[in-house]
């Protein structure tokens, strides 16, 4: 039995009592009519007829009660009623639906977030430790250079095969670099001798493709106030010796920048001699002698002996980074030179499918007159 028949039921009970109290009442007056005086029975009659009012009014509204039991009762009410009532039900647990689909959408939207700042600052530390590894690893050997090549002139204890046995045998030391070489200063008075001394001419830079690359094929350096041929090595980069470091417009810029502030500088991304893939130069420059912090920028030109470069093929070594940190997770990896933001250099990466989720982690490679950044998507 549903909740509306026993409403029903109710109504039904409480209108027989209600007329069966007034059968009784009205049985109760017509026997104090006959017992009290004249007086009596007109406030009796009086009170009568207020009694048969408000059991009128009850009726009436009875009726309408019994009237209302007997629609809600019908079936085309129930139907209705089901109908409206299926309708609400199914807006509501569309909305529901809805918020909850959001709702684990949302949190599903923040974990793959926190997940690819993780891994992607991980990846952008790593390769920024490697390359400080690599850094400090350069400048030491500048100083080696310093200490046991022209402090010892005339009688150098560093000639070119040692240079490119010690490199190769430290190259563990520096993770990143491809290569190290050393081009020495010389200046346009003592060119011929210091071309008959090495036994062939200071060539000029000029990028050729690889399988073309014949360093006797290459021009002469022209004249100008000074040169830095290359005349130390690795096996990996033997390729740049005798090559001038003053013709090639990115390294030119760069080791000027370097003996004038006594820090590692770093190229804008180029294309490397003979490979012609995509890297940088780090360029440390060495001098005569110790100079102290406050050294001017003439103290410094004045103090030049030569020029070391750590040469790096971002390309090969960032991916061997990544293989390195591989997941089951896969995260797309970009490595741009930032330096001009408006016109961003791609050093490493591909243009891949926009996920819609990319998180930016900084670079610091040591020279702050460069910036680079790492993003992940």
């Amino acid at each position: 039995m549903s909740l509306i028949h026993v409403i029903g039921f109710g109504l039904k009970v409480g209108q027989f009592l209600l007329m069966l109290c007034y059968s009784v009442l009205t049985v109760i007056f017509s026997l104090n009519s006959l017992i009290n005086d004249s007086s009596s029975q007109m406030k009796a009659n009086k009170s009568r007829k207020i009694w048969n009012k408000f059991v009128e009014i009850f009726s009436r509204n009875t009726c309408k009660i019994h009237y209302y039991y007997q629609y809600i009762g019908s079936d085309k009410f129930r139907k209705t009623w089901w109908k409206r009532l299926l309708i609400l039900w199914i807006a509501l647990g569309t909305v529901l639906s809805l918020w909850i689909f959001w709702y684990l959408r949302s949190q599903a939207l923040e974990k793959r977030k926190e997940i690819l700042e993780n891994m992607c600052d991980e990846r952008a530390r790593m390769l920024q430790d490697q390359f400080n590894v690599s850094m400090n690893h350069v400048q030491a050997m500048s100083i080696l250079i310093s200490t046991f090549h022209h402090a010892k002139k005339p009688t150098s204890a560093i000639d070119q095969d040692t240079f490119a046995k010690y490199t190769e045998r430290t190259a563990f030391e520096r993770p990143l670099t491809s290569g190290v070489a050393y081009a020495v200063r010389v200046l346009h008075s003592e060119r011929e001798q210091f071309e008959k001394q090495q036994g062939w001419t200071i060539k000029k830079m000029t990028p050729v493709n690889k399988d073309k690359y014949n360093p006797e094929d290459l021009e002469p350096s022209p004249i100008q106030p000074e040169y830095a041929p290359v005349i130390f090595a690795q096996d990996t980069v033997a390729h740049v010796i005798s090559l001038d470091m003053m013709t090639g417009k990115e390294d030119r810029e760069n080791v000027l920048r370097a003996r004038e502030l006594g820090k590692g500088v770093l190229t804008a991304p180029l294309a490397l001699i003979k490979s012609n893939r995509l890297g940088v130069i780090l360029t440390f420059a060495v001098y005569k002698r110790d100079l102290p912090s406050n050294a001017t920028p003439e103290e410094r030109i004045e103090a030049t002996d030569g020029y070391l470069g750590g040469v790096f093929d971002i390309e090969s070594l960032v991916e061997k980074l990544l293989q390195q940190l591989a997941s089951k997770q896969t995260i797309y990896v970009n490595v741009y030179d930032t330096t001009n933001i408006s016109d961003p250099i791609s050093m490493y990466g591909t243009d891949a499918l926009d996920t819609g989720l990319e998180h930016v982690s900084p670079l610091n490679f040591g020279d702050p007159s460069r910036k680079h950044e790492m993003r992940c998507r």
